[in-house]
C-alpha cells in the first residue's frame, strides 16, 4: 500500500492539540499509516542526520538549554497522561489518591477532561511524584 502523505501530514498536524487524547490518536493513527505502508520512519524521514535552523538559529550557533528538573521529561513539559501514569505508579502516591485517578485513565484517551481536572492533576504530580524525585 502507497503512503498517502497528503493524509499523514493532516494527521502530524493534529499531533499539535491541546487535547491529550486527540494528541495520542492522532499519533497512533500516523504510526498505523506508515507501517501498513511497509515503509520505516527512517526511510520516510530520511536516514541523515540535518541540522535545521530554530527561529533563524541553527543548533549550534544556540544557547544550552538548562539542566532539567527531576520528574519534567528531560527538559520537556510532560503530558497529562504521563503525569497520571507516574502518579499511578508511584509508590508516593497513596491508594486512595490512585483509587480516585485510576478512571480518569479513560477519559484522558478520549480528551474528556475538564480543566480543574488537569489543574489537580498537575498538583499531585509535583507532591507526589517531583518533590519525591527532589528529596
Amino acid at each position: 500500500m502507497a503512503l498517502n502523505r497528503q493524509q499523514l501530514a493532516k494527521i502530524l498536524e493534529l499531533m499539535g492539540s491541546v487535547h491529550d487524547g486527540e494528541a495520542l490518536a492522532a499519533a497512533r493513527r500516523a504510526t498505523l499509516l506508515v507501517r501498513n505502508s511497509g515503509v520505516s520512519w527512517e526511510t520516510l524521514l530520511g536516514a541523515q542526520s540535518v541540522t535545521l535552523p530554530v527561529n533563524g538559529v541553527h543548533a549550534a550557533a544556540a544557547p544550552r538549554p538548562e539542566r532539567p528538573r527531576p520528574g519534567t521529561g528531560h527538559g520537556r513539559e510532560l503530558t497529562s497522561y504521563e503525569m497520571l501514569y507516574a502518579l499511578l505508579h508511584s509508590n508516593r502516591t497513596p491508594v486512595p489518591v490512585k483509587r480516585r485517578l485510576k478512571p480518569m485513565e479513560t477519559r484522558l484517551e478520549d480528551g474528556d477532561v475538564g480543566e480543574d481536572e488537569l489543574i489537580e492533576l498537575r498538583a499531585l504530580f509535583k507532591r507526589y511524584v517531583v518533590a519525591a524525585a527532589e528529596a
